[in-house]
């Protein structure tokens, strides 16, 4: 397999990952609590609440994070 279409590969996925990662905190938080996803809507605004603030804590953490993993990868595909 080619070196730079797997390097290409990754960087899609780091960009993607910021809009996968809410839906996946999502079903991993209702898994881990028990609750099904049907329970969002007339639960507890505590449960929404926290999903969201996990959400903005990873795409901060992306923010600092993506200039390095970006040009990382950019190295590896020299």
């Amino acid at each position: 397999m080619d070196n730079g279409l797997f390097i290409s590969f990754l960087s899609q996925c780091w960009r993607w990952s910021v809009f996968l990662m809410f839906p996946l905190l999502l079903f991993l938080y209702s898994q881990l609590r028990g609750l099904p996803l049907a329970e969002f809507d007339n639960g507890v605004n505590q449960h929404k609440w926290l999903i969201i603030l996990l959400y903005f804590l990873y795409v901060l953490l992306w923010l600092r994070f993506n200039r390095r993993v970006l040009a990382m990868l950019e190295q590896r595909r020299r």
